[in-house]
């Protein structure tokens, strides 16, 4: 599995699963305070973020919970509830992985150089207003990547059976200019390796997008997830190179899960 892509599977899943309060269970899990749901699957995504090339890789799904207080995640990363018991708004600070980006991943990133895996910590704040939910996070990275990055998200969640829950909704996400310059910017001497231009990003990185998500209960025990979505990356990220060139600013992605409840 590419490492970028499991970048992306961790945007996509937060993305489009997490608001839907953060990964209720039914049945028997929801008499204790201990949810525990592992599994796997698959998404066809792009290879790196901006790339017009797309490929099918393995994902994990890891997800553990207790009592709405603590959290930790392939989806939503490692993180506390602080709010008010009973409250309809979760916050709290919040730690997320962003995998390393290979110049082996995708020839387009030949000669670009490895970008090293970052951690980014911060806060969020959900409002949980059924059947709406809505919430921002703010993370500072560090290792890979020393931006700041905001993300926003506004979805619809609704039943279409008692086993079939849906969700959609846009989302847009905005960066500073460091991380910009670290995965969109081309220096002189990279610029001499992959016959780009060189490139320095003035601005921020954004995007916005739309996605859905649909989650089946086959039992107690065993859980189906399918998501799907599409994002738009404008501003001096579209402008680089790796995308204006060698990729394209819209981003799709489309996968599937298959997970175990306790």
């Amino acid at each position: 599995m590419r490492p970028t892509i499991a970048a992306l599977t961790l945007l996509a899943c937060a993305a489009l699963a997490a608001p839907v309060t953060h990964a209720q269970t039914a049945g028997k899990a929801e008499d204790s305070p201990l949810k525990l749901s592992i599994g796997g699957g698959a998404i066809y995504a792009p290879t790196y973020l901006g790339s017009d090339n797309y490929d099918a890789d393995p994902i994990p799904l890891f997800d553990l919970r207790y009592a709405d207080r603590f959290f930790l995640s392939t989806r939503d990363g490692l993180g506390l509830n602080l709010a008010p018991s009973g409250a309809n708004w979760r916050a709290g600070p919040v730690v997320k992985y962003r995998a390393a980006r290979d110049q082996d991943d995708d020839s387009a990133l030949r000669g670009m150089g490895d970008v090293d895996a970052a951690g980014e910590a911060g806060g969020y704040v959900h409002y949980d207003l059924r059947p709406f939910t809505m919430g921002a996070e703010l993370r500072q990275g560090f290792g890979g990547h020393d931006g700041v990055i905001g993300d926003v998200f506004a979805n619809w969640s609704t039943k279409l059976s008692d086993s079939l829950m849906l969700t959609v909704g846009p989302k847009a996400t905005l960066a500073s200019r460091d991380f910009t310059e670290t995965y969109f910017g081309i220096t002189p001497g990279q610029a001499a390796r992959t016959g780009y231009r060189a490139y320095s990003p003035d601005g921020p990185f954004m995007s916005y997008g739309l996605g859905a998500s649909l989650r089946y209960r086959v039992n107690d025990y065993l859980s189906l997830g399918g998501f799907a979505g599409v994002d738009r990356i404008v501003g001096d990220a579209a402008d680089s190179p790796l995308v204006d060139q060698a990729g394209s600013p819209t981003q799709a992605r489309l996968g599937l899960t298959l997970g175990i409840d306790w």
